[in-house]
């Protein structure tokens, strides 16, 4: 009888942009020696695809070793791995600003068409990128930003330029998101790309070569991604927007956590327990110790029946006696007024009141 053979094939391809390698090297050789699994990478441009190909018996077999593959090497690389299929990184950053409903504009015209051809190869790109119809294209928007970059930023100073121009764009273009750049255009020996968002624009340094157009395009999306997910951008450097700042001195933003909010809920929720859990003990398993003044007091030192004999002398008046000046002593006539007495003290009597 033969062997059934595994003809299914199953083929996933986990996205990443500029992943760090040593790690992703030593997770490919971790699961190379998986049987019926082969992994395959092609990079372009700072993108690096891991195509991973699983044969089985049957198609869910295949399946879920694909998917099992996948989630190794994204726990492994962070947020360098933006998608899993034949979606673009364009794509992926169009997806999570629609999710928001977040826009971006860009500042000037090398910086737009840049972006623009980036957005063309999907669908989702009219959504979030107006293709210059009211920013970089428009001659009243790109003077204010003109204007605004003379006076925030030094003429030999592309840095600063290129964080003005985001900065600008985002302002005057009403987005959530500015994209300028600076030194493509010239001699300089490198370029920068910047993303303004919020209180801090976001910038990357390239140097010049082949292809460094589409590097510097796709690093801009990257960087709104990672902060339309929540995630931290990589290879950047942060500064406060509009601000002099120096290149080598960036500022760190602490990271945020995601379960904060739930940690601290949980905290709370453990308090009141356990303030419930001590009003329970008190007034309701242990009620006898919560007034202890209504008991009354008791004199160890005598026994419960003298306090009873001492309960029932003091309900009842005492038979008094007079002394004559001859040492007899006499009762008193019946009708006649008892005389007033000094106050007596009784020895070894306990009131109930003291």
């Amino acid at each position: 009888m033969q062997g059934i053979d595994k003809n299914v094939e199953k083929q996933l391809i986990v996205r990443t942009f500029e992943p760090d390698m040593d790690i992703l090297k030593q997770t490919g050789k971790q699961l190379s020696h998986m049987k019926d699994l082969s992994l395959n990478l092609y990079g372009n441009a700072g993108e690096v695809l891991i195509v991973i190909t699983a044969r089985a018996y049957a198609q869910a077999a295949a399946t879920e070793l694909t998917e099992n593959v996948a989630e190794q090497f994204e726990l492994a690389l962070g947020s360098a791995a933006y998608g899993r299929g034949r979606g673009s990184l364009a794509y992926f950053t169009a997806g999570a600003l629609i999710q928001n409903e977040s826009i971006l504009a860009a500042a000037d015209t090398v910086t737009g068409t840049m972006l623009a051809e980036e957005f063309s190869r999907t669908k989702r790109g009219p959504a979030v990128f107006d293709f210059g119809e009211s920013t970089y294209k428009d001659p009243r928007f790109t003077a204010k930003v003109r204007k605004e970059v003379e006076k925030n930023s030094y003429e030999d100073d592309d840095a600063q330029i290129a964080a003005a121009r985001a900065s600008a764009a985002a302002r005057f273009a009403h987005a959530d998101y500015g994209v300028g750049s600076a030194g493509f255009d010239t001699d300089a020996p490198e370029c920068y790309i910047a993303v303004a968002h919020r209180k801090y624009v976001y910038i990357r340094r390239f140097e010049k070569t082949e292809g460094i157009e589409k590097k510097a395009a796709l690093a801009a999306l990257d960087i709104v991604r990672c902060l339309e997910e929540k995630q931290a951008a990589n290879h950047v450097r942060i500064f406060r927007r509009d601000d002099d700042f120096d290149w080598n001195e960036p500022i760190r933003l602490k990271k945020t956590r995601k379960n904060a909010a739930p940690a601290v809920i949980l905290s709370v929720l453990l308090v009141l327990l356990a303030a419930a859990c001590v009003y329970f003990f008190v007034h309701v398993w242990n009620p006898g110790k919560e007034n202890p003044g209504d008991s009354m007091p008791v004199n160890p030192g005598v026994s419960e029946s003298e306090t009873s004999d001492s309960q029932s002398a003091g309900s009842s008046e005492p038979e008094m006696t007079q002394s004559s000046g001859n040492g007899e002593e006499t009762r008193p006539q019946s009708g006649s007024q008892p005389q007033p007495e000094s106050e007596s003290v009784v020895t070894g009597v306990v009131t109930p009141f003291g």
